[in-house]
């Protein structure tokens, strides 16, 4: 009785939604090794290129910089042309990224194939989350959490892998994404199909209805941007760009700022290693969470939580690189998800934002990346430490939990007023 509940607790969605998460996740956990060439061979990168770090890290922030403007666009074509064409475009991108690296290989190839068209790839990031969501009901925090986790666990697997392949280079690495691309791109036709609210056909409805699409556009934009005045969004929105600041200075700066404090080597890879591991143990732990209980508690805490990883991390104890990678990595996968499914309820009820304003949300993001790894650097030239860029991020983390905390008292109030009737409202009925 017991397993049949729980069966029939995690199949209550279609069993197309979790072939198609499966699908995604795949490519996900593949597309991994992106990051890992970057981690992993800058050296190697630095010295057949002819180029310095700061090359890399100025392609990285250019990608990083254009897949934020992309985002929104991103999610305009989804309300328009609906997600399977948007995907197929992405997985052209991304096949037409590795190939100009292979076939360029030299600074302007490198940044070409990198920097714009890898940013280009943008254009995907709201498609995930508007797939996800509408196609499943019951699981949707757990199914984003899950796909976010493909990258965190396929840096984590791949890595200790192909660190004992000595005879691989980058260039055969970036060989192997080309062909994961070149796969991609043909399986997307075979095996995405549309939603089962009818996205593109709603947009195709919509596009009749309208005399112009220039007029209609005009109006998803403005519409959109009126929706981020909701006090509600825009806490989501803060919180947002912090986790994004968050996260650009941990992939930028966290083994920097390991090394300035002086931590072995031994403590810093056993610090990586638990961070990876906690990513998806915790993503699941909070996408749970988000899933059962208020989600505005549920992200206050998590953003309590990342307070205190930062403060930890400040002090620099002897173990606080572990005790970071502990906290952190709790709260690593579960703050955008579900900041995305506050915000879809506040302005939809449903959970389910549009796929423009699901753009937007998610540049607002990658924005907050951009400025970590800008103003870290900038930090450290300047005051040869990270203590400032640390700070702001526990700043940061308390004011989105406290904006989370509040969001949940006045939505807890506005709903207990809705609940009660009015005596004039009882009358006039």
């Amino acid at each position: 009785m017991a397993f049949r509940t729980s069966y029939g607790l995690w199949f209550r969605e279609q069993p197309y939604a979790w072939l198609l998460l499966l699908f995604l996740w795949v490519f996900g956990f593949a597309g991994s090794l992106s990051r890992f060439v970057m981690a992993y061979y800058q050296a190697e990168i630095t010295a057949d290129l002819g180029v310095g770090r700061s090359f890399l890290g100025f392609t990285w922030s250019t990608a990083t910089l254009l897949g934020a403007l992309c985002a929104p666009l991103g999610g305009w074509l989804v309300d328009r042309i609906g997600y399977k064409k948007v995907l197929l475009i992405v997985a052209a991108a991304n096949l037409l990224s590795v190939g100009t690296v292979l076939l360029f290989r030299s600074p302007a190839g490198f940044y070409a194939g990198i920097g714009i068209l890898g940013g280009i790839g943008g254009l995907g990031a709201s498609v995930t989350y508007v797939l996800v969501t509408n196609w499943f009901k019951h699981h949707r925090a757990k199914a984003l959490t899950i796909l976010g986790s493909a990258g965190s666990l396929g840096l984590a697997v791949l890595t200790p892998l192909l660190t004992r392949m000595q005879s691989l280079d980058w260039s055969t690495v970036y060989l192997i994404l080309l062909l994961n691309a070149a796969l991609f791109l043909p399986l997307i036709l075979f095996l995405v199909k549309p939603s089962p609210e009818g996205i593109e056909e709603e947009g195709q409805a919509g596009r009749q209805a309208s005399s112009s699409p220039a007029a209609s556009s005009a109006l998803s934009w403005r519409a959109s941007l009126a929706h981020l005045r909701h006090p509600v969004v825009g806490v989501v929105m803060f919180a947002l760009l912090t986790c994004g600041f968050s996260m650009g200075t941990v992939e930028m700066h966290m083994v920097a700022i390991h090394q300035t404090a002086h931590v072995p080597e031994a403590m810093i890879a056993s610090a990586l290693s638990l961070l990876g591991l906690l990513e998806l143990v915790g993503g699941l732990t909070f996408s749970l969470l988000i899933d059962r209980m208020s989600r505005t508690r549920a992200l206050a805490v998590l953003y309590l939580l990342r307070t205190g990883a930062f403060v930890l991390l400040w002090i620099h104890l002897p173990l606080s690189p572990l005790a970071f990678s502990l906290l952190f990595g709790a709260t690593y996968l579960g703050a955008v998800p579900g900041g995305i499914l506050v915000a879809g309820e506040a302005l939809h009820g449903s959970g389910k934002a549009s796929g423009l304003q699901t753009g937007l949300f998610l540049s607002i993001h990658q924005l907050g990346g951009v400025l970590a790894a800008l103003g870290g650097g900038l930090n450290y030239d300047t005051l040869q430490d990270y203590q400032l860029l640390i700070a702001l991020n526990a700043g940061f983390s308390l004011a989105a939990a406290a904006g989370y905390a509040a969001c949940r008292k006045s939505m807890s109030a506005r709903q207990r007023s809705q609940a009660t009737p009015s005596p004039h409202k009882e009358g006039a009925v």
